[in-house]
């Protein structure tokens, strides 16, 4: 007897990776009015979290090749599991054809950037020489339109950016060891246990961040992830979280201004400030690890059974001011 989910996904229709063959001028109008369509959700705005604000996302993944833009439809909670099954059944192939090859192609190494809160530090990192080709991942496809306007005409093949849940993304579409490092810029805290599902940087993220980073080839080697908040507690939190993940998979803590110091950003005061509309709190804090031994098979399997359920956190002490 067929499952429900098997049944539901006989009764869907099938999803295929579009791509906009358009002008310049109507794949922006395009983008534009899905940007514009947006469905505010609020989390806990009294104790100090980001208001989350998505655009609109069609169901049918698009890609829009005048702005190296490629839009997936959302993929969390156990109650998508039939658009995830689609996804990696009729999309990947596709997605990796036209995102993934293009990205791996385009520089010597690669870099994933989770999160387009600013184009200024981008545009540094791009500028920074020819070494990286980057895939630049965010639920907000404004963030990636205004950031794509501004850096495709200038770095062409190097900068490709998604519109995708990023654990779906990272567990399902990417293949293994394919990128070089991996930088999560000013994570949200989501203080309150009550929104703490929703942060980002978990023992299961690490795993699957694991999964498509290379090994790195020596001690000094830059591979590996990097992230960086002003949240002191979020630190804590996120160390705690890697640790939890090396019994699942080999890490090795770094400096990370000595082996990553290029992924942090520039913290000066007024407009040098690459993270000012994110930063609330004084100082930065940042968290490095290199990916130290191959993803086991038995890791692997771990990584491949992960679930989408909500999972939930203790609250963070939010800092008092004084």
């Amino acid at each position: 007897m067929f499952s429900y989910s098997f049944k539901a996904r006989l009764l869907m229709p099938k999803l295929v990776f579009v791509v906009r063959h358009t002008s310049p001028d109507q794949q922006k109008e395009e983008l534009a009015e899905a940007a514009c369509h947006r469905n505010g959700t609020a989390n806990d705005i009294n104790e100090g979290d980001i208001v989350a604000s998505t655009a609109q996302i069609p169901e049918t993944p698009v890609h829009f090749p005048s702005f190296h833009l490629s839009v997936l439809p959302p993929t969390s909670g156990i109650h998508r599991s039939n658009v995830r099954a689609l996804l990696v059944e009729h999309v990947k192939d596709d997605f990796r054809h036209h995102v993934v090859n293009s990205w791996a192609q385009a520089a010597p190494r690669q870099v994933v950037i989770i999160g387009c809160q600013s184009t200024a530090y981008l545009r540094r990192l791009l500028s920074m020489g020819d070494e990286y080709s980057f895939l630049i991942m965010d639920r907000m496809l404004s963030r990636l339109l205004t950031a794509a306007e501004s850096l495709v005409p200038e770095f062409g093949p190097r900068t490709q950016f998604v519109r995708s849940d990023a654990f779906f993304l990272l567990q399902q579409l990417l293949p293994p060891s394919v990128a070089d490092t991996c930088v999560v810029p000013m994570p949200v805290p989501f203080w309150s246990e009550q929104s703490s599902h929703q942060r980002l940087v978990t023992r299961d993220f690490f795993c699957v961040i694991h999964r498509i980073l290379k090994e790195r080839e020596s001690p000094t080697d830059p591979r590996g992830f990097v992230t960086f908040t002003d949240a002191v507690p979020l630190a804590e939190f996120m160390m705690e979280q890697l640790m939890e993940s090396r019994l699942i998979v080999p890490w090795v803590r770094k400096n990370p201004a000595e082996t990553y110091g290029r992924w942090l950003p520039l913290v000066s005061e007024g407009v040098n400030d690459e993270f000012s509309a994110q930063r609330r709190l004084e100082g930065l804090t940042a968290l490095a690890a290199s990916k130290s031994g191959p993803t086991s098979p038995q890791a692997d399997a771990v990584i491949q059974s992960l679930e989408y359920k909500r999972r939930y956190y203790r609250a963070l002490s939010f800092p008092a001011e004084g």
